[in-house]
Order: structure tokens, then C-alpha cells, then sequence
């Protein structure tokens, strides 16, 4: 029996006034499978995920998540975004931070209790934050803050974690780590991960299949395939690399 995609994307299309973004983008994502989404700048790799949160419409085409159209509130997504910035000094603690990600299930009404507060500690656990769970959030390094956003979308159990630039303005190092504890976190839950990148040599070293998208997909495929393919020299207007045995 064929195990149905945790991610359908089919023939999407969107523009920003008239401005194309996504020209019929089509793929698909395995379970429990990490597949990183790369492409140049406007190449529609943000686009995208927004589509798959339900922010944004598809003017053509429609994306399903594990069977459901997207946006369904019944399929939990975890998103963790671009580092975010904030003022010296932003009042919220790790933890609090963190609890963000129960709202979802909380609505608007009911307060957290200590099943949620549970939950929040488990992950900043699997995100191995515990030690910094009352210091601001302000005051940690972007690698630890990138952590912390990962235990606020574990916080809302989710069964497919998406990540937009998730180690833009990292070194090298908090990179790599970051990259290492995706990885760890998608085995050892069972996570279907999407991210979209511009890091190549990085995440191209943890994750099962790129997508190539530049308005449409170019190529898919493993990451040894695609990064010695002609369409990624291509997008990025370099010439491809050839893997040599």
C-alpha cells in the first residue's frame, strides 16, 4: 500500500499584483522525510510556506497537508521563522516564549494550565533549552534564540515542522548545530520537516531531498543529484558541480 505525502503541492500559481512569485509549482514531501526547499532570491521559497500555513491563497492550484487543504487548524504546523529581532532588554522569558506555541490549542478563552506548562517544559527539553527557561529571551545568542522558536513550535505538537531560513545571520557552527538538532528531533518524534534555504552546503549535509524552486520546481531529488544538476547552475547562475567517484 502507497503511503500518501505529508505534503501535496500541485500545479500552484500566485502573484503579488500581477507580479508572478509561484508558477505551477508541483511536489510532494514523504512522512517523517526531511526535505530542504533552496532556490535564489524570489525564487518563491517564503511564498510557498505561506501557502502551506494558509496565509496566502493559491490563485491556481491547491497544497494539501497530510490529506487536509491547507490551513485546516486539525493539521498542527510548527513554524519557526527567520531569526527574529529584538530590542535589548524585550521583557518575555524563554519560557514564555516558548508557551506561545500552545495558543493554537488554548483558543482565546481558556488560561494555560500545567498540562501546557508540561508540554513547554518537554520542549524546551528536546530543543535543549531547559537550563535558560527563565532567562529573556532577548538576552541569548541567535543560535539559542533559533532553539528556543523550535520549542515553541514543538510546544504545539505538531506532526510537520516548517522552517524559513532558519539559520540566516548564524555562524558556521550554530549552524551546523541547529541543522544536528533538526535532525535528531525529526527521528526521534517521527517529524516531517520542510525548510527553505539558501544554505546550501549546510542543510544539503542533514536532509533526505532538495526542491529546487525558482517560480516553479526545477528539480528534485537527492542532494548529491540535485546539486550536480544543470538546472541548479541555472537558478543560481553558476556552473554545476560534478561528483566525481
Amino acid at each position: 500500500m502507497t503511503t500518501a505525502p505529508a505534503v501535496r503541492v500541485r500545479d500552484v500559481w500566485f502573484a503579488y499584483d500581477r507580479e508572478p512569485a509561484l508558477e505551477g509549482a508541483t511536489f510532494t514531501v514523504a512522512p517523517g522525510s526531511f526535505t530542504a526547499l533552496i532556490g535564489p532570491n524570489g525564487a518563491g521559497k517564503s511564498t510557498l510556506l505561506r501557502v502551506l500555513l494558509g496565509l496566502l491563497r493559491p490563485d491556481l492550484g491547491d497544497v494539501e497537508i497530510f490529506g487536509a487543504p491547507a490551513g485546516d487548524r486539525a493539521r498542527p504546523i510548527g513554524y519557526v521563522p527567520q531569526r527574529i529581532k529584538l530590542p535589548a532588554g524585550f521583557p518575555l522569558t524563554v519560557s514564555e516564549v516558548a508557551l506561545m506555541g500552545r495558543y493554537g490549542k488554548l483558543g482565546l478563552l481558556r488560561r494555560p494550565g500545567a498540562a501546557d506548562r508540561a508540554r513547554v517544559a518537554e520542549a524546551l527539553a528536546q530543543a535543549g533549552m531547559s537550563d535558560q527557561a527563565h532567562r529573556r529571551f532577548s538576552d541569548l545568542s541567535g543560535g539559542q534564540q533559533q532553539r528556543v522558536l523550535i520549542a515553541r513550535a514543538l510546544a504545539g505538537e505538531p506532526r510537520l515542522l516548517l522552517l524559513d531560513e532558519p539559520t540566516a545571520g548564524l555562524d558556521p557552527a550554530a549552524r551546523a548545530r541547529f541543522y544536528a538538532l533538526v535532525c535528531d528531533l525529526q527521528h526521534s518524534q517521527g517529524l516531517t520537516v520542510l525548510c527553505a534555504s539558501h544554505d546550501l552546503e549546510a542543510v544539503s549535509e542533514h536532509v533526505d531531498r532538495l526542491v529546487l524552486l525558482d517560480r516553479a520546481v526545477r528539480a528534485e531529488g537527492p542532494p548529491r543529484e540535485v546539486l550536480a544538476s544543470a538546472a541548479l547552475g541555472r537558478a543560481y547562475a553558476f556552473p554545476a558541480r560534478h561528483e566525481h567517484a
